[in-house]
């Protein structure tokens, strides 16, 4: 056998091996894969107890320290305790039926609870969510009643000079089905907020479902409008970038208005009478929202089918649309608002509303309500120049527990003009 030849032998031997190789390769069953690690199972948080106690838990076996952080008066750096498997626990209350903000905090960090899945969020702070649900907080608990649709609108501002600015609007149960026109409160944000805000913390579209299913509340059409006069969106939804929390406050007043500012009482100062500059959220919602609503939806376009309300800054933005523009609203509410300072044209402004023919002015404020002394002296304004009025006064701070009891009272008083709420 000469050299080439067998050359060609061990090449076609060498290749046959290679192929049965790769078949027996092929043939061997895949390795085993390593066993996953087990899935902690799920905690029960916030695990609320017959008597209304909760206990929170969270698993974080490395921690050195857990602490819970809730809206209720006690609820500011509470200690948790590690077992064994590494969850920290911590049982508070009882609390009373109320829809409840908290947090924890991990070594230093803020954490939302991972078996929670109800949250909100105001502006840029998210909190979870703990309903305990109870006579005090029937109205804005979910029910089985109809329920309105919440709808996200853009409109334009020639106001502000911005093409697309968003709000959210409600509709009540059957709008979409009938023809009936509806009266509109325009309801605005406090500071911090958004047009999201009545609706994941106000909870304004389950408090209108239930008091118009329980025929205490004129089914009506609620905007939610963007009081950051340079926001055109909330953020929280994807769409960003959002303009920076600094930049999303009114536009600079006029030259003659800045300087004033420094003189409380002055007009259009510091406490003074509140004016809808040029280029003001409160004009724009005049001039831009108010058109806008009753073009796009089926409303009574009357001044006594508006009302409008507001919490804290969105007082004050209640206040300026008012006071600017009398006759415009037969409905007014102020929650934890008013003026820090009362000067001639403001009561003035306050005479002209009246004679504009508002049919109730209603207004409420906490007990230890940072913006009490404000919201009474407003009070006492209006029931001296002779407003339809009521004042209501709950025990609370300067938050939310607040301002969903005024909106299921004001709620009832818009458009029905009773003689007390």
């Amino acid at each position: 056998m000469n050299i080439a030849l067998c050359a060609r032998l061990s090449a076609a031997v060498a290749a046959i091996g290679l192929i049965n190789g790769a078949s027996l390769i092929a043939q061997q069953p895949p390795a085993a894969p390593a066993p996953a690690a087990a899935r902690p199972a799920p905690l029960r948080s916030p695990d609320i107890h017959p008597d209304r106690t909760v206990t929170f838990r969270l698993l974080a076996p490395k921690a050195a320290e857990v602490t819970l952080n809730g809206s209720w008066d006690t609820g500011t750096n509470l200690k948790m305790t590690k077992d064994d498997a590494g969850v920290w626990s911590a049982t508070v209350g009882p609390l009373a039926p109320q829809l409840w903000g908290y947090w924890f905090t991990v070594d230093g960090v803020k954490a939302l609870d991972p078996n929670n899945a109800e949250t909100q969020r105001d502006g840029a702070r998210y909190d979870n969510l703990l309903m305990v649900s109870g006579p005090a907080s029937e109205w804005w608990d979910f029910k089985d009643v109809p329920h309105g649709t919440v709808q996200a609108v853009w409109y334009a501002s020639p106001t502000l000079k911005l093409a697309s600015r968003r709000m959210m609007v409600y509709t009540p149960p059957g709008y979409e089905t009938s023809s009936q026109k509806f009266p509109v409160l325009y309801l605005l944000h406090g500071g911090g907020g958004d047009e999201d805000a009545w609706l994941t913390m106000g909870r304004a579209n389950i408090i209108m479902d239930n008091l118009i299913a329980a025929g205490k509340a004129t089914p009506m059409i609620v905007v939610m409008p963007n009081g950051n006069a340079a926001q055109t969106v909330s953020q929280g939804f994807g769409y960003g970038p959002t303009p920076a929390r600094q930049s999303v406050q009114a536009p600079a007043p006029p030259p003659l208005q800045a300087e004033q500012a420094g003189r409380a009482g002055a007009p259009g100062g510091r406490g003074g009478a509140p004016q809808p500059y040029a280029g003001s959220y409160p004009e724009s919602l005049v001039k831009d929202v108010i058109p806008f609503v009753e073009r796009r939806f089926r409303v009574l376009a009357a001044k006594d089918d508006r009302a409008i309300a507001g919490l804290s800054m969105g007082g004050g933005h209640t206040l300026a649309a008012t006071n600017n523009n009398p006759g415009t609203f037969a409905y007014i509410g102020v929650f934890s608002s008013g003026p820090q300072a009362v000067d001639e044209t403001f009561q003035k402004q306050l005479e002209a509303v009246k004679a504009g023919g508002v049919k109730f002015y209603w207004l409420g404020a906490g007990t230890t309500d940072m913006a009490r002394d404000r919201t009474v002296t407003l009070s006492d304004l209006v029931k001296k120049d002779g407003f339809n009025t009521t004042y209501r006064e709950i025990p609370g701070r300067h938050y939310w527990f607040l301002w969903r009891d005024f909106l299921v009272h004001y709620a009832q008083v818009a458009f029905a003009a009773p003689t007390k709420s």
